[in-house]
């Protein structure tokens, strides 16, 4: 048997091809018995497994205790036809958390039609668009986004249906059905003459998802989200953690579906509707978690002039689109009032850029300067807490 250990941060991928059996499970029990340490995240990857005998599945099976007594989790993906069988004689499909082997695709010569901090959206043909995950992003994003967006559109969110998890190389991705759409982004680029009409057509858009409740029992808690990404923030002290928590615990409990990463890229134009896609960060929480998102892409982006390279807008008319969105979506406020508003909804941008940080989305640079930018959107005795 072969096998091969990859760590990223608390997540380890152990990729295994052969046979795991009585020779070949000594190996993969000391692995588990010795590197484990810190691990939060342990996938393995079975690819290439031709065969798993009984002391391999008790390794594997050893392997959940282990991840469940650290309070971690633990995947086995890329499952044969074969090895599913065994998992199903055996009864461990009832206990595992097992991904069958996916439908490779390719995306050589798509059309890519926005890209994001996590992945990138391709259209794959008239009918259909994948939203495709960079291979930093933990290997069940794709999975759990198919069955957010389910939910999601069962609670009666506009969004495509998400029907297949596919893979494109070593990356996942998930296939939705469309109908001749093009992102709200191009839209927009595309019908600059007409830019009121299409941001006010937005602005109802975002306030038709916040109106619908959301259930914590399907979908996560935004505040108790953002908690656990300040809580594993390693550049806070105790002093900026116990603030940062301090304040999202006083967010309004609003219990309304948030997209978390509503900018115009995200949404669809099917004919005159509108409709969501990538589903995977949908949680129930305040407006504002998806305002400071809205703005780190239409303002932020657009000043280092991104924008136009992630989403197709260009980054002078998206910084127009970010003014006309936020004066609607709160009716006209007067100057102080949006000046109050705007600095609320930095501190949610804040928030989303400690999740970014901890993916690793960007690199070493953009990690940097994401540290820089969330202090900066902090208050001005932030950095002096303790």
């Amino acid at each position: 048997m072969k096998l091969e250990i990859l760590v990223h941060a608390q997540r380890m991928t152990i990729t295994l091809a052969g046979q795991l059996d009585v020779n070949a499970a000594p190996a993969l029990e000391a692995v588990l018995d010795q590197q484990l340490q810190n691990i939060t995240e342990l996938v393995l990857d079975v690819d290439g497994l031709e065969y798993v005998s009984s002391v391999g599945l008790r390794v594997i099976l050893h392997a959940q205790q282990k991840m469940k007594a650290a309070h971690g989790n633990l995947l086995v993906k890329n499952v044969s036809q074969p090895i599913a069988d065994i998992l199903e004689m055996s009864g461990l499909d009832r206990v595992l958390h097992f991904q069958r082997k996916h439908r490779q695709l390719s995306v050589a010569g798509l059309q890519m039609i926005a890209k994001g901090a996590n992945g990138e959206c391709y259209k794959v043909n008239e009918d259909t668009v994948v939203k495709l995950y960079f291979d930093f992003v933990d290997d069940g994003c794709a999975e759990r986004e198919k069955e957010l967006a389910t939910k999601a559109f069962v609670a009666g969110v506009p969004t495509a249906l998400s029907f297949e998890v596919v893979q494109c190389g070593t990356r996942n991705g998930v296939m939705y059905e469309m109908l001749k759409a093009d992102t709200l982004a191009l839209y927009m680029e595309k019908n600059i003459e007409r830019l009121d009409e299409v941001v006010a057509m937005y602005v109802r858009f975002c306030k038709q998802i916040h109106a619908i409740a959301g259930d914590t029992s399907s979908f996560p808690d935004a505040v108790t989200l953002a908690c656990g990404y300040v809580d594993a923030c390693e550049f806070f002290n105790d002093g900026q953690r116990a603030f940062m928590k301090e304040r999202l615990m006083r967010t309004e409990r609003c219990g309304t579906l948030i997209h978390w990463d509503m900018h115009p890229g995200n949404i669809m134009m099917q004919g005159d509707s509108l409709c969501l896609i990538d589903m995977g960060d949908m949680a129930v929480g305040t407006p504002y978690f998806d305002l400071g998102q809205i703005k780190q892409v239409l303002h932020y982006y657009a000043s280092l002039g991104l924008c136009h390279k992630f989403i197709g807008l260009g980054d002078a008319n998206a910084m127009r689109v970010w003014q006309m969105f936020v004066v609607g979506y709160f009716d006209n406020p007067d100057p102080d009032a949006l000046k109050a508003i705007e600095a609320d909804i930095d501190f949610y941008r804040a928030i989303k850029n400690v999740y970014l940080y901890l993916c690793g989305s960007g690199g070493e640079t953009m990690r940097a300067r994401r540290r820089d930018f969330i202090f900066q959107m902090m208050p001005k005795d932030f950095a002096e807490l303790k």
